[in-house]
């Protein structure tokens, strides 16, 4: 019981900071005006950095996959395949210009490991049926998984002992692999990191800043061939401060807007950031 109630202490803790953050004041000076004895010429304008991370998985399914089931006891894949997916999404107010970068198009980079693809020996199997490959390299995955054993069981003389036996296992470990690799294919998974800027406007609280499909990953916003990635400002009913009738000094207050990017309708994520074209410009006698 006393567990479940600080449990809930922190969950209302969390919620009150929450809460608290949502209505920080941010605002900035405006116009025209001196300071330090330069001449200032200064708008409040917001540009969101909404970041996303998209992992490709590429398949390449093994020139023997057809025989694995028959030589094996496994069926293996015959299709090979490149597919996207969107891990991971942010969204932030960009400080600086150099905080965020133009979208670049989402790519698979080839990063195979060495050992996960062994090479064909085309002298030995130019005469040979695909199948009798198979059936060959069957066979040697079978030697070396028997090789193994015996070598761990000391069935080798005085047997495999120290370093001798690490190497000895670590090699037989990636010819197996690479066997393998003929019947069951190889599998490389890549992540991409993009940053999308988004200039906001008041009169497009809706921005559709890019497209994406599972087939070819992320794709520039007019590529009709992908779902929209869309983000969605809601501005607050927040309170301003009051402003002086007769003021000169103009500070544009930012409104504490909920800002979702989503991608085909499905919000990837969500945070409250201050908004400068969706709030109040409140005048002052006094700068502040």
């Amino acid at each position: 019981m006393k567990k479940a109630y600080i449990i809930m202490m922190v969950m209302a803790v969390m919620s009150l900071s929450t809460e608290v953050m949502a209505q920080q004041i941010v605002k900035q000076r405006i116009g025209t005006y001196k300071e330090s004895g330069n001449v200032v010429v200064s708008e409040a304008a917001t540009t969101l950095a909404v970041d996303l991370t998209v992992e490709c998985e590429e398949f390449e399914a093994g020139p023997y996959a057809r025989y694995a089931q028959k030589f094996l006891g496994k069926r293996a894949s015959l299709i090979s395949y490149t597919s996207y997916d969107i891990v991971a999404a942010d969204v932030a107010v960009a400080a600086a210009v150099d905080y965020y970068a133009p979208v670049a198009p989402a790519t698979c980079s080839e990063e195979v490991r060495p050992g996960d693809v062994i090479a064909v020996d085309r002298s030995s199997t130019e005469e040979q049926s695909t199948e009798n490959a198979a059936r060959e390299a069957a066979e040697r995955l079978y030697e070396l998984r028997t090789t193994r054993q015996d070598i761990i069981l000391g069935e080798y003389g005085d047997g495999v002992y120290g370093a001798g036996l690490e190497a000895a296992l670590r090699e037989i470990d990636r010819l197996e692999r690479e066997y393998t690799a003929l019947f069951f294919g190889t599998r490389t998974m890549t992540t991409t990191h993009h940053r999308i800027a988004l200039q906001v406007s008041a009169e497009s609280p809706n921005s559709v800043i890019a497209r994406f499909n599972s087939e070819e990953g992320l794709l520039d916003k007019d590529n009709v061939a992908g779902d929209i990635v869309m983000v969605t400002i809601t501005p607050s009913d927040m309170s301003y401060p009051a402003g002086d009738a007769k003021g000169q000094v103009a500070y544009r207050y930012a409104n504490n807007a909920t800002v979702v990017v989503s991608y085909a309708s499905v919000p990837l994520t969500k945070r409250v950031l201050p908004i400068y074209e969706f709030g109040k410009t409140i005048y002052y006698t006094m700068p502040r």
